[in-house]
């Protein structure tokens, strides 16, 4: 996956695993980012607050910076962006 793919989703594949590093690229290559030190890549489940009822153990698929996909065909989406992602900038 080229650092592209991480901010044009019409990229992706079912299935594809995910490369951390590239999505450090795609972060760094942000107007006004210095450095990313750190992503945190969690999941988010309950169908009460609007996700899907499935749990999927991303510290579990995470092997040499690479998230792997489950054995069933499956996709990872960011469902909600705006209170999903967060960030914290760190002044030196």
């Amino acid at each position: 996956m080229s650092s592209s793919n991480w901010d044009n989703t019409n990229n992706w594949q079912i299935n594809q695993p995910s490369m951390m590093r590239d999505l450090y690229t795609t972060l760094d290559a942000i107007e006004g980012v210095q450095t990313v030190k750190k992503v945190i890549i969690g999941n988010k489940r309950g169908t009460t607050s609007g996700y899907s009822q499935y749990a999927y153990d991303i510290n579990g698929a995470t092997q040499n910076g690479v998230i792997y996909p489950s054995l069933d065909s499956s996709i990872f989406e960011v469902k909600y962006p705006n209170q999903d992602i967060k960030g914290k900038v760190v002044t030196l």
